[in-house]
């Protein structure tokens, strides 16, 4: 247990390691209805993202060991997909074109690195002796990363050459692909504010978009490009195309402090985390 609440605290994370989050699932086309609690677990369900259109990663606390579950959304099936004895795993995500996933692994010793997992619990370590506390796939071979280095976390675009470039430093959790672009977004803490950029991984241009608010660190893009986030029980939504803004987007009646967001690839899924 001591080790996860360091695997928390240096990944940035506001969420306490006792605090009982939960998953949650909004279907865009119906925002009048309130999301659905998918976890329904006691302690910490989060770090949410799709597999496809009809199955959802998470991380799962059971018996003080956290592992990573796949969310079945045509039938409610929960299946676990890791149970390591010695470790726990975090931020799942499926790896670009194959039917394995990554996740950040922590040891019981101490060991914090990234392993990709097939379906039957075999882990192959990737990028070592990078400490990774996040990442976003690129390619297949390819990923960007946030690397813990002293007190705070480096964005770094790492290969299967094992060859790793330094993008941006003081970044935050939260990378995403923004759709319909090859351009990937991240978070940079600066002067006390947070800053999300994209970044050109062919041109390696870095582009400054938006400041968020105050204690926000996570966000999502939905497949029209537009950017949403969480603060308290509201959502809000963000649309570079138009001078309006930052707009609140709808309130969750019953959920606070949401963090963690996902869309699922057809665009008809916000996965998202928050407490009860």
């Amino acid at each position: 247990m001591k080790n996860r609440f360091l695997f928390l605290f240096l990944c940035g994370s506001f969420l306490l390691a006792q605090t009982d989050t939960d998953v949650y699932l909004l279907d865009l086309a119906s925002l009048r209805v309130n999301p659905l609690n998918i976890s329904k677990n006691l302690g910490y369900d989060n770090q949410p993202s799709f597999w496809d259109k009809d199955h959802l990663l998470y991380s799962s606390t059971m018996a003080d060991q956290t592992d990573i579950v796949r969310y079945h959304l045509n039938n409610a099936r929960l299946e676990r997909l890791t149970n390591t004895s010695y470790g726990s795993e975090y931020s799942p995500l499926r790896i670009p074109g194959s039917e394995d996933f990554s996740a950040i692994r922590l040891d019981t010793t101490g060991l914090q690195r990234l392993y990709r997992y097939d379906l039957e619990g075999k882990s192959q370590l990737l990028f070592s002796p990078l400490k990774i506390g996040y990442h976003r796939w690129v390619s297949s071979n390819s990923a960007l990363c946030t690397v813990l280095v002293e007190n705070r976390m480096d964005l770094v675009l790492a290969d299967s050459a094992k060859s790793s470039k330094i993008i941006a430093k003081q970044v935050g959790r939260s990378i995403h692909a923004i759709p319909k672009t090859r351009l990937f977004s991240f978070i940079q803490q600066t002067e006390g504010q947070a800053i999300v950029h994209s970044y050109d991984p062919i041109y390696e241009g870095i582009t400054k978009l938006l400041t968020l608010p105050k204690g926000v660190q996570d966000i999502a893009w939905l497949p029209s490009g537009i950017l949403v986030f969480g603060q308290g029980n509201t959502l809000y939504q963000w649309n570079s195309k138009t001078s309006n803004g930052v707009e609140e987007w709808k309130k969750l009646e019953g959920i606070k402090n949401i963090t963690r967001l996902a869309v699922s690839p057809n665009g008809q899924l916000l996965a998202l985390v928050g407490e009860e």
